[in-house]
């Protein structure tokens, strides 16, 4: 596998390969990984590609079955939901705690994050900037303990989720223009604007993200279906 060449070989590089074709889809939901065969088509020691689909499933994007191969996770909607309702209930006021305490250094680190954002087109790249710009507004919180709780939330298959979401969707744009009015609100200091763009930022991903998976679980049922006619004819 070519594409292989461009992380190296060992088990954190053949990692990302398998990481980067899960996210986009390449890999299915609940597919199996079989050991063998993927070792062949990739090139590689079996060792390797063995503690790579461990660390998957550490970051609960593989699912390991005893005496069976490994299979995909499946993307579950419920959780991102779970996800929002956390980060709905922590992070408004964690940013209202954060607001004031924001310094010239601290809002130019937010505003980095938001150019950074507007040059990237990779879907993996952008949901680590959207965590980032999450984190540096609401990062001169005293609410340490929260905000640890809101940081947990963009991991696993949280973060999977939201991969898709974005490289299936329209969202990357949606994400920017929100994400330019929250930050204008904390510059000015409107903690209260601030407050209510933050939720209904929160809101209105969760329900972006259930329509587009809703969407994205069709696609593939309906590609499943198409493969299971063509094998049966």
């Amino acid at each position: 596998m070519k594409q292989l060449l461009n992380y190296g070989e060992g088990p954190k590089a053949i990692y990302e390969v398998l990481k980067r074709q899960i996210i986009a889809g390449e890999l299915r939901a609940e597919q199996e990984l079989k050991i063998l065969p993927l070792a062949r088509e990739m090139d590689i020691s079996i060792g390797p590609l063995r503690e790579a689909i461990r660390m998957l499933a550490a970051d609960r994007l593989v699912e390991l079955r005893p005496r069976r191969s490994p299979i995909v996770a499946r993307l579950d909607v419920r959780e991102l939901v779970e996800m929002n309702q956390i980060r709905g209930a922590l992070e408004p006021l964690i940013l209202a705690d954060a607001v004031e305490r924001h310094t010239v250094e601290t809002l130019a680190e937010c505003e980095a994050v938001l150019v950074s954002t507007r040059r990237v087109r990779d879907p993996m790249e952008m949901v680590e900037l959207n965590k980032a710009f999450h984190m540096s507004l609401l990062g001169p919180t005293r609410l340490q303990r929260s905000l640890d709780i809101v940081a947990d939330q963009y991991d696993g298959i949280a973060r999977l989720t939201q991969y898709r979401v974005i490289a299936h969707g329209d969202l990357p744009g949606k994400l920017i223009d929100e994400h330019l009015a929250i930050f204008a609100m904390v510059k000015d200091r409107l903690t209260d604007a601030a407050v209510g763009l933050m939720a209904g930022h929160i809101s209105s991903a969760t329900a972006r993200a259930k329509a587009e998976l809703a969407q994205i679980d069709k696609r593939d049922g309906d590609e499943a279906g198409q493969v299971e006619t063509a094998a049966l004819a």
